[in-house]
């Protein structure tokens, strides 16, 4: 990649899986309330080169599905989108 020359990137995940209450079971946070693996959302990345040798970027992460469901998945009250992610990072390279 040239210097200064923007990329963007874009993508689809989807994760699929057997529903197993005792392998997914209902937990706060990272649990299933049914016992479902299945998630899936959009992941978007923008990045820089700045300088010769060196890289800035920003990547989000957004669920539409996580752990069987798109609301209530752990049982607990919390949607997938609570589990949506900005990252921010910059390497050097030598």
């Amino acid at each position: 990649m040239r210097k200064n020359s923007p990329c963007a990137a874009a993508g689809w995940f989807d994760t699929r899986g057997t529903t197993d209450r005792g392998l997914y079971p209902a937990e706060a946070v990272d649990g299933s309330a049914s016992g479902s693996p299945e998630t899936n959302g959009f992941l978007g990345e923008v990045d820089l080169n700045p300088w010769e040798n060196t890289r800035v970027g920003l990547q989000y992460t957004a669920y539409a599905n996580f752990n069987g469901a798109k609301t209530n998945y752990d049982g607990a009250g919390r949607d997938a989108s609570g589990n949506n992610t900005l990252f921010a990072f910059a390497w050097l390279a030598f």
